[in-house]
C-alpha cells in the first residue's frame, strides 16, 4: 500500500517531495499528494514530515520501554525552533552545558516556515554609515501602542536585536556568507537602505517556503554552534512537566522519549515550545468554537502539528502568570506564487461574502474572526490587472531578491496561474463587472453599485504617506509606509478577477508573562531558574487591535523569537553559572 498525505495536517513545507527518491510526490492546487503508481513505500516522506501528515506501511515499534533516564546539565531548553535554538546556542557559547528537548524528530519547529525578520541596528548598519535611531523608534513604538506594552522589555528587545546579529557576524564569521544572508532575506544591502525594514525568506520550491533562508537558515546555523560546543539535542523527546524545589525554584524537566521517561536536572530552564494553535482547549479559551464539534479547525493552521502549547501548560501548572493575547489570523489565496514572496492575493480590492454582501469596513479583524464561522469560510477578493501590476511593481521595488525580474514575464506567468486556478473555481475571471457578478451568482446591479461606493470611499481615505528616501526618515520620525504596499486605487478597466480568499492561522500570540530578562513571572515576580522565549510568551503584544499592525511590522514573530531567545540564553547561562 502506498503512503498517503492527510491534507488536514499537511502544511505544504515540501520536505517530503525533496526527500522522495522515486519522484512520487506531486503538487497541485496548493496540495501535495502521493502518486500510488510511483510510491516505492520506502518511508522517506514519513520520516521527514514535521506534522505527522503522512501515513502508510511501516515497521511497528516493538522495543521494550526503558527505565527512567537521568541527565544533568546547566541549561535545559524546551523546544528546538527558532527561539529555542538561539537560546541554546548563546548559552552554550557562554560556556553552559546545554540540553535541547525537541518533541519532533528534528529541530526547526515553525521556524522552518518563518519568512519575516526585522533588524533595527547592527554593526552592518554602522559600517554602511547609517545612524542608530533606536531611541527614536522606541519613543514612536510606545506612542503607537499607547504605552500599554512593557517598555523595559521593548528596550531590551531593541538592544538584543543588534547584539545577536553582531554576535553572529563577529563570532561566527557570517560576514563571509554575506551573499547567502542577502539571499535569505536577513540583512543584505537592500535591507540596509532602511532604518527599519521587514525582509522575507525568498527561497521557495513549488511556491512554498524552503530551507536555506529566513528562520531555517538561522536555526540550522544554531545547530552547528551547538554541535561545536558539545551540546546535546534530544529529538523525539517531549517535555511534560517542570521540576521545582519547595521554595518554587525550577530545577529540571520531566520528559518522555520513545523508550520511556527522561529526567533532566539543571540550574535553569528555557521554555521555547512554540505556539498553541494545535491545542483545542487553549484555542477555545481564545475563540470559542474555533474548532468545530468534531475537533476540526475551520481554517488552515500554518504551524507544526506539535504546536500544542506544551510549554504554556507546564508553566501554568506551577502557577506562572499566563496571558492569552490574540490570534494571528490572516488570509491567503488559492496558492502561493512560484515567484518569491508573492501569492495570488495581490492587488488591492474590496472583499465580498459568498452571498454578494461587501465588507464595508475594509475587512477588519472582527470580520476576519466572523469568517471563521461562516458557512463557506472564504470570501471573494475583487481586483483587476492594473491593481495587480501595481502590487507587483511595489513588491519588486521592495526586496533586493526581486530586483531584475522582468515585470512582463512575471505578469504573464501570474495570469497563467490564474487561468489554471479558474479551472478549479478558485479564481473567476471576467472582462466586465457585470459579467463577473453573474459568474459569482451576485446581483449585477448591486455589485456594480458596491464597487462604485468602494471607489468613492478611496477618494475619502487620507493618502498613504510617501515612502522614505534612501537616507531614511528624519529624527523622531519612523515612517513605515513602505512596508504597507501600494495604496488602493480604483478598478477602472478589466480584466477583473475574483480570488477565493481563505483564512489561515499564522501562529498564536500569548502565553507566559516575562520581564525584560525573559524571566517567567508568577504573581508579578520572577520564578527562579525559569525563562521563556518565542511564541509561547505574551511578549509585547496587546489584546485587541491596539498597535497590533505596528508591532507586527516592527517586531515580527520571528524577530521576537530570535531576540527573546538570545536574551534567554544570556540570562539562563548567567543564572546557571552564578553570575
Amino acid at each position: 500500500m502506498a503512503y498517503v498525505i492527510d491534507q488536514k495536517n499537511c502544511s505544504c513545507c515540501h520536505r517530503c517531495r525533496m526527500e522522495c527518491p522515486a519522484d512520487a510526490i506531486r503538487f497541485k492546487h496548493a496540495k501535495y499528494w502521493i502518486d500510488p503508481e510511483k510510491c516505492i513505500e520506502c518511508g522517506s516522506c514519513q520520516t521527514v514530515c514535521h506534522n505527522g501528515a503522512i501515513a502508510g506501511p511501516g515497521p511497528a515499534d516493538t522495543a521494550a520501554p526503558h527505565e527512567l533516564t537521568r541527565l544533568t546539565c546547566d541549561v535545559c531548553v524546551v523546544g528546538g525552533g527558532g527561539a529555542g535554538m538561539v537560546a541554546a546556542a548563546k548559552a552554550a557559547d557562554l560556556g553552559a552545558d546545554v540540553i535541547v528537548l525537541e518533541k519532533n524528530h528534528e529541530i526547526g519547529g515553525s521556524a522552518w516556515y518563518a519568512t519575516g525578520f526585522v533588524t533595527h541596528y547592527s554593526k552592518l548598519h554602522a559600517a554602511a554609515g547609517l545612524p542608530d535611531r533606536r531611541d527614536a523608534l522606541f519613543q514612536e513604538f510606545m506612542k503607537r501602542t499607547q504605552g500599554q506594552v512593557d517598555g523595559a522589555l521593548v528596550k531590551r528587545l531593541f538592544q538584543a536585536n543588534a547584539e545577536w546579529i553582531d554576535w553572529l557576524v563577529d563570532r561566527y564569521q557570517l560576514a563571509e556568507e554575506y551573499e547567502l544572508l542577502q539571499d535569505s532575506g536577513m540583512f543584505g544591502p537592500g535591507f540596509l537602505r532602511q532604518k527599519v525594514h521587514c525582509s522575507w525568506n525568498d527561497r521557495r520550491i513549488d511556491g512554498m517556503i524552503g530551507p536555506g533562508g529566513g528562520g531555517w537558515f538561522i536555526t540550522s546555523k544554531m545547530q552547528k554552534i551547538l554541535q561545536e560546543k558539545g551540546a546535546r539535542i534530544l529529538c523525539g523527546t517531549a517535555a511534560q512537566r517542570l521540576i521545582c524545589r519547595e521554595d518554587g525554584q525550577v530545577t529540571g524537566v520531566l520528559a518522555q522519549d520513545a523508550g520511556g521517561p527522561v529526567e533532566i536536572r539543571c540550574a535553569a530552564v528555557v521554555i521555547a515550545a512554540g505556539a498553541f494553535t494545535r491545542n483545542k482547549a487553549i484555542m477555545d479559551k481564545m475563540q470559542p468554537l474555533f474548532y468545530d464539534d468534531e475537533g476540526k479547525e475551520p481554517v488552515h493552521i500554518f504551524t507544526c502539528s506539535t504546536c500544542t502549547g506544551d510549554g504554556i501548560s507546564m508553566c501554568e501548572a506551577i502557577g506562572a502568570d499566563i496571558d492569552y493575547v490574540h490570534r494571528r489570523v490572516n488570509m491567503f489565496g488559492p496558492m502561493r506564487h512560484p515567484y518569491p514572496g508573492v501569492t495570488l492575493n495581490i492587488g488591492n480590492g474590496p472583499m465580498f461574502r459568498t452571498d454578494g454582501v461587501r465588507y464595508e469596513k475594509g475587512f477588519d479583524n472582527q470580520e476576519v474572526s466572523d469568517l471563521a464561522f461562516a458557512p463557506h469560510r472564504f470570501v471573494w477578493k475583487i481586483t483587476n490587472e492594473a491593481n495587480a501590476r501595481a502590487a507587483i511593481e511595489a513588491k519588486i521595488a521592495q526586496g533586493p531578491d526581486l530586483h531584475g525580474i522582468d515585470l512582463g514575464h512575471f505578469l504573464r506567468h501570474w495570469k497563467a496561474v490564474l487561468a489554471e486556478e479558474a479551472e478549479d473555481h478558485s479564481v473567476v475571471i471576467a472582462d466586465t463587472l457585470e459579467e463577473l457578478a453573474e459568474k459569482l451568482g451576485f446581483d449585477p446591479e448591486r455589485f456594480v453599485s458596491d464597487i462604485a461606493q468602494y471607489h468613492r470611499s478611496l477618494s475619502e481615505t487620507p493618502p498613504v504617506p510617501p515612502a522614505p528616501s534612501p537616507d531614511g526618515p528624519g529624527d523622531g520620525e519612523m515612517d513605515l509606509s513602505f512596508l504597507m504596499g501600494p495604496p488602493p486605487r480604483p478598478m477602472e478597466a478589466g480584466p477583473y478577477y475574483a480570488i477565493k480568499m481563505k483564512l489561515f492561522h499564522e501562529n498564536s500570540v500569548g502565553g507566559m508573562v516575562i520581564d525584560e530578562n525573559t524571566r517567567v513571572l508568577r504573581d508579578g515576580a520572577p520564578i527562579p531558574g525559569l525563562y521563556a522565549a518565542g511564541d509561547n510568551t505574551r511578549g509585547i503584544m496587546l489584546p485587541g487591535n491596539i498597535g497590533v499592525r505596528y508591532i507586527e511590522r516592527v517586531f515580527s514573530a520571528l524577530t521576537v523569537a530570535f531576540n527573546t531567545g538570545y536574551i534567554a540564553g544570556v540570562e539562563a547561562a548567567a543564572f546557571a553559572q552564578g553570575v
